[in-house]
């Protein structure tokens, strides 16, 4: 550990993405400090529904936390990655008219570029993704659907739902509305699933109208039967959730839970006082922050110079451009 060190920088650039047809925004949090020769690890952080990339700043003071575990020794240093994805749910929707191809702008494109630049050496090891409710549902489709690319994920009160039964998907899903979430009696919670609300909750991502195959293919639970049916190495789990979750999230998560220990798979798993706020998301993300920490390969390598917003790139060999505000436009 490198206590006593927490200066850092936290700024806004941008990316380009094919899949988008428009520039990605992220906000990036890197140490001020000398990196080791592997560079420091990278943890991608997700946002929730009707949310951005600075929600992580401006609700839950981000970079005054990484700054103040990594002064008390509690994690690494460590660089953040907090992309701006809309309502997306984290997936392809640009066949059904949704908000964009999220998913491959967010797990192919903004890795190799980010990395390229900053991280030119990281590997599994030392990649992480995490995210609270549709951030939390999106770190883990991610982490399931590549286990190969991260070391751990943690999902903080993730929005997770199980997959809509096969009889129920031979036409749009007609199920509930908004007011499911609030429905806890014996169907729901003891003899049936945690079943998704129909509707404009998921913004087009999943098909207007609803397409339940679209979402079971897309579900969390899906990808984690693929990987296990393949014998995939899977990351390291995390689950949190709130006791007083508004939105019931504690079902799913529960339900994952349940899952992955009928696997035989090591997960942990915590539920904290709280409901679905940044109240609690503001306590539970640093046991997430050192969770992903512990995970990581420790950096035993000599270090170097810290990597500078005014460094020039690896691949072009010019400085980076510089917008207003100290934004970074990468190229």
């Amino acid at each position: 550990m490198l206590a006593g060190a927490s200066a850092s920088t936290l700024e806004e650039m941008s990316f380009p993405s094919k899949a988008l047809g428009r520039p990605l925004t992220v906000s990036v949090y890197r140490p001020d400090l000398p990196a080791p020769e592997t560079g420091w690890p990278v943890l991608y952080l997700l946002h929730g529904r009707d949310a951005n990339n600075r929600d992580w700043s401006s609700l839950a003071s981000i970079k005054v936390t990484l700054d103040r575990l990594i002064k008390s020794g509690r994690i690494n240093p460590m660089m953040v990655v907090m992309p701006s994805a809309g309502n997306s749910w984290y997936v392809d929707s640009a066949d059904v008219k949704g908000p964009g191809n999220y998913e491959t702008a967010l797990l192919n494109e903004l890795p190799t570029a980010f990395e390229k630049r900053f991280a030119p050496h990281c590997t599994r090891k030392s990649r992480a993704i995490a995210g609270i409710s549709m951030g939390g549902f999106g770190a883990l489709r991610f982490a399931f659907k590549r286990p190969d690319r991260f070391v751990a994920v943690a999902s903080l009160s993730g929005a997770i739902w199980q997959n809509i039964p096969t009889a129920q998907t031979q036409t749009a899903w007609e199920g509930a509305s908004g007011s499911y979430f609030k429905r806890i009696d014996q169907a729901t919670v003891v003899g049936g699933p945690d079943l998704p609300p129909e509707g404009a909750h998921f913004g087009g991502a999943f098909g207007t109208p609803f397409d339940a195959r679209r979402f079971n293919d897309a579900n969390v639970f899906t990808l984690l039967a693929r990987q296990i049916e393949a014998g995939s190495e899977l990351p390291a789990i995390y689950l949190t959730v709130g006791d007083h979750d508004g939105l019931n999230f504690w079902r799913g998560s529960m339900a994952l839970y349940e899952t992955l220990m009928a696997d035989k798979i090591n997960i942990e798993f915590r539920v904290t006082d709280g409901d679905h706020t940044w109240s609690l998301w503001r306590k539970t993300i640093e046991d997430a922050l050192e969770f992903v920490d512990s995970k990581f390969a420790p950096a035993t390598a000599p270090p170097l110079v810290a990597v500078s917003p005014a460094m020039p790139s690896a691949a072009s060999g010019e400085p980076a451009p510089k917008m207003a505000g100290g934004e970074t436009v990468v190229k």
